[in-house]
């Protein structure tokens, strides 16, 4: 019978959940394993012994902890090896495997793409964490506070309180209001991206003019249904999943090859703790970042011409066209608006398209090429080397170690 691993406490349909999945499921194809999903009122400390034993024989459990659970110990599990993930430092006094979002590395991935190419396109820079209080929000602040200092920009700080929704919601209004004008928003995630949104629309605070706003997550349905549609960085879950489950693999095969040489010690024991953190995957760009200061209603119009078409083949002279003006008047009030040449945006758009195809997907690199409007495998090829210093071959391998 094949193994199992065991992914507990999830929510049915859960998108983040879902990629998670997908990445352990890909280790444990690999291995010839099943994975399972274990919703949380399944997942219950008295229910995991009868689990484990209907389950027989599990490989490893992973442990999804994003909403503060703290009561599915490693004791709990017995001899049977558990990777958390999204935990506290704290949690069970640091022992175990864990998978944690590269904090410090998510902050720095928005400061430098609230401020790339725009040295001077926002006056201040602002931090807004999350509606309760947790240690990823507090990590991520204090990352993007240290950075704002470094570069010298007033920063303004939105804190955490434990106070009624009606009343977060007017001292949220009162700090954006008192935000000045052109300010950078690195919102904690998503939830609290459209948090802002609404609540500056009801401020009478423009975005993107006023403010430029990025969330975290990718949340495609909270970011597209935002009045002003969301920019969002996308953490790589599915790799997330994929370290998990390569981690309890680990731990097996140190435990096998512990008990052929007949003995059982520190090498299996050391095997059941450590931590890896996963980053950043790549960033959406949508309405909510795209420049500030002047801005013509044709740069927007373009924008969303970019996102639609980027792979279809789109030139910036073919997209010039479109438009009653000089490609060269064209070309210049884009740069003034978003910081970056129309031929940058474009290319962006592609990379993204075309990372995605790369880290999830079996698809040709030929292929992606094609599909991603880069015309060829050489000009993908250079892109790539030029933006990641890896080739896609490579940079389809590195994401997925």
């Amino acid at each position: 019978m094949a193994a199992t691993i065991l992914y507990l406490d999830t929510i049915p349909g859960e998108r983040i959940q879902n990629m998670t999945l997908a990445g352990i499921r890909r280790y444990a194809a690999a291995r010839g394993w099943d994975a399972v999903a274990v919703p949380g009122e399944e997942s219950r400390p008295a229910a995991i012994p009868a689990l484990l034993a209907a389950r027989k024989p599990v490989a490893g459990c992973v442990v999804e902890c994003s909403d503060g659970r703290r009561d599915l110990p490693p004791r709990l599990f017995g001899k049977v090896p558990v990777v958390y993930l999204h935990a506290a430092p704290s949690l069970y006094g640091g022992r175990g495997l864990r998978v944690n979002a590269d904090n410090a590395a998510i902050a720095t991935t928005a400061f430098r793409e609230l401020s790339v190419g725009r040295p001077d396109a926002f006056a201040a820079v602002a931090f807004t964490g999350y509606i309760g209080k947790r240690e990823w929000s507090t990590a991520r602040e204090r990352a993007f506070a240290a950075l704002a200092a470094k570069s010298g920009k007033p920063f303004f700080h939105f804190p955490w309180k434990r106070e009624t929704a009606e009343r977060r919601q007017n001292r949220l209004a009162a700090w954006i209001s008192a935000l000045p004008g052109h300010t950078a928003v690195f919102a904690v995630n998503d939830l609290t991206a459209a948090e802002v949104a609404a609540t500056a629309r009801a401020a009478h605070r423009s975005i993107p003019r006023g403010l430029i706003l990025l969330g975290v997550d990718n949340d495609a349905a909270m970011c597209e249904s935002s009045p002003t549609t969301l920019s969002s960085i996308q953490i790589d879950h599915e790799r997330s999943g994929y370290i998990a489950a390569k981690m309890l693999g680990d731990v097996l095969a140190a435990k096998n090859a512990e008990k052929r040489n007949g003995c059982m010690g520190s090498a299996a024991l050391a095997s059941t703790n450590g931590s890896a953190t996963v980053g950043p995957l790549l960033i959406v760009r949508r309405e909510s970042t795209r420049g500030s200061g002047r801005r013509e209603s044709f740069v927007m119009e373009a924008v969303e011409i970019i996102r639609r078409k980027a792979c279809d083949g789109l030139t910036a002279q073919s997209l010039a066209s479109r438009f009653r003006c000089s490609r060269w008047l064209f070309e210049m009030r884009f740069r003034e608006a978003m910081g970056h040449s129309v031929l940058d945006e474009i290319t962006s758009v592609r990379m993204e398209q075309a990372s995605t195809l790369l880290s999830a997907t079996d698809t040709p690199v030929g292929i992606v090429a094609d599909m991603c409007g880069f015309g060829s495998y050489r000009s993908l090829h250079a892109v790539f080397r030029a933006k990641t210093g890896m080739s896609p071959t490579a940079f389809r391998e590195q994401s997925r170690k």
